[in-house]
């Protein structure tokens, strides 16, 4: 009677939903997922599908240890890998723009439920859960931190602890996403962030969430200074997965 009375509607599209699920069909299949994709092993590309700006169909398979993007085989991340659960686009896009600018934090049950759903089976165990910080003039605008949110939920999933606030962000950044290049990523948040005082991750395996992966610049210098505080292993999880050019 009260789904008569006050049907469920779907976040993304505003669609009647007739079952319990939290998002319609339409968008649910509009999401592109990448836990089937051949991907990189430590960076979690996947092969096929950024190419110089095009979206190019994705090779099938899963990641092993002996497949690296040319990036990753010239450089080296500080963290031991990196995984995202789908691309950045389409419905769950809208869905993250709306939780994380325009104050929709209902929608952190649906970005859960797919986090849960399509956690990667690849991720090794981990001690911790730590979410990359916003700054707090961010904070205070926003009212909450949409990757500490997202980090909260894993960690009960997981059931390990969860620092929300062992990570500091010490100075404001630009949005990585409105940004041009790697290069100005990187040095927008070079000493941006430290670990707070009395906190340390001796000893530790730490997972670091985030919603959005694009270059890996905020990864990993969130990274390095988890492992100056004694982390012997960090690994990231994202949301989803942006091209970077």
């Amino acid at each position: 009677m009260l789904d008569i009375l006050f049907p469920r509607i779907c976040p993304s599209c505003g669609k009647a939903l007739n079952k319990r699920n939290k998002l319609c069909e339409d968008c649910l299949h509009d999401i592109r997922f990448i836990d089937d994709w051949r991907s990189c092993a430590k960076c979690g590309i996947p092969f096929g599908y950024f190419n110089s700006g095009r979206e190019d169909i994705p090779e099938q398979g899963h990641s092993s240890p002996g497949n690296l993007c040319g990036k990753c085989v010239d450089d080296s991340y500080a963290f031991n890998k990196a995984r995202s659960v789908a691309i950045y686009d389409g419905s769950i896009r809208e869905l993250i723009i709306s939780f994380k600018y325009q104050s929709k934090l209902g929608y952190a049950a649906v970005l859960l439920d797919l986090l849960r759903a399509y956690f990667p089976d690849d991720l090794d165990d981990f001690d911790s859960v730590v979410p990359v910080p916003l700054h707090i003039d961010k904070l205070r605008n926003r009212e909450y931190n949409q990757s500490a949110v997202l980090a909260n939920g894993i960690a009960k999933y997981k059931r390990v602890k969860c620092d929300l606030f062992g990570l500091k962000r010490i100075r404001d950044t630009v949005p990585q996403i409105e940004l041009r290049n790697e290069k100005e990523r990187r040095r927008n948040v070079k000493g941006a962030f430290s670990i707070a005082p009395n906190r340390s991750y001796k000893n530790e395996s730490v997972l670091l969430i985030d919603d959005v992966f694009t270059t890996g610049s905020t990864s990993d210098e969130c990274t390095k200074m988890l492992l100056k505080s004694g982390a012997y292993k960090v690994q990231v999880l994202t949301l989803t997965r942006a091209w970077a050019i």
